[in-house]
């Protein structure tokens, strides 16, 4: 018996749609480019055009990693924020000021033609994008937005957090990046494993020492391989 549970959002190359619903609900939008955003801008408009996005908790999916990425960007151009502009356009409505608020320098970028894109949530009659953040994903509340951009105030109160098992330090010449913990695993989940390696769950990489020779000790996402290079101790 398969047990399925909503998800307001996905990874864009793991899941599975009949290809008459895909069709229906206006395919992919085809004026972004390469790499970037595509999974939000679907997962919007799955729920905000009356479908419904569901996982299968126990499902195991296979996926082999690059060691780099086997594409780039024309004439380097930053395909994230092109698409996630296309995205807050379309789907955000007021609450597109909150990724301003964030990201100001894209207020005025180019971000192409969007009627097409426009049109389909026309003709799919969708919902709007407060009704997605109050019903879909109650437990991320998002500041109201207002014309004047402000910074975005995220508060996820989720009632199931992350049960911590021990605290410590991270040894290194060059710590990882850090931010606020928003209790919801993820990118922010990691196991110290075998070989004493930081797990990162989500990516299913480890993390790494570029070089370990050298004194700046640039850390990043690697396969696991056991090395000496991906071997950490947590120091209470």
């Amino acid at each position: 018996m398969w047990i399925f549970r909503r998800s307001p959002t996905m990874a864009g190359g793991l899941f599975a749609m009949e290809r008459k619903y895909f069709n229906d609900l206006g395919q992919y939008d085809s004026g972004m480019d390469i790499w970037g955003g595509e999974n939000l801008e679907i997962s919007f408009r799955i729920w905000m055009c009356g479908g419904q996005l569901l996982i299968i908790p126990c499902s195991r999916v296979g996926h082999i990693f690059r060691k780099r990425r086997p594409y780039g960007s024309p004439g380097g151009q930053d395909t994230m924020a092109h698409n996630s502009l296309r995205l807050a356009h379309v789907w955000m409505d007021e609450y597109k000021e909150q990724y301003f608020a964030l990201r100001p320098e894209l207020r005025t970028r180019s971000y192409g033609d969007i009627s097409e894109r426009l049109a389909v949530r026309k003709r799919l009659q969708c919902r709007s994008f407060k009704w997605y953040l109050d019903t879909i994903y109650p437990e991320m509340q998002v500041s109201a937005p207002h014309n004047k951009a402000q910074q975005p105030v995220f508060v996820n109160k989720a009632l199931r957090r992350p049960k911590v098992l021990q605290r410590g330090r991270i040894r290194s010449s060059d710590p990882p990046r850090l931010m606020k913990c928003h209790g919801s695993g993820g990118s922010q989940q990691w196991t110290l494993g075998k070989s004493n390696r930081l797990y990162q769950v989500s990516v299913g990489q480890c993390l790494a020492v570029v070089d370990p020779l050298s004194h700046k000790g640039y850390v990043a996402m690697a396969i696991c391989d056991g090395s000496q290079s991906q071997q950490w101790q947590l120091q209470e």
